[in-house]
């Protein structure tokens, strides 16, 4: 899966924008609650997020702490601002 199909998908895109917010301990549980996505789904997609270099899992016991990694944390800022961007025209009414 290409990174521009993989990204530019609602759940996927959720997920990397909820893990930004360094505030809270991320796991697969608490991310897939998060972004309205299946335990299964999160799993899978945080899968493809380690292949890309975009997380980095921490082993704390039986549970996985989810982290951006620097690549990570840089598409999700530019992500954030893309998307801030598009939620600013949207909202700016058409003059004709």
């Amino acid at each position: 899966m290409a990174l521009k199909e993989l990204l530019f998908r609602n759940k996927p895109l959720a997920i990397l924008l909820q893990l930004k917010d360094t505030s809270k301990e991320w796991y697969a549980s608490n991310l897939a609650l998060a972004s309205g996505a299946t335990y299964v789904h999160t799993t899978k997609l945080l899968k493809e997020f380690k292949k890309l270099s975009l997380v980095a899992f921490e082993q704390k016991g039986r549970t996985k702490r989810v982290k951006l990694t620097e690549k990570g944390m840089q598409m999700a800022a530019a992500l954030n601002e893309m998307m801030a961007k598009l939620e600013e025209k949207e909202e700016k009414p058409v003059q004709k």
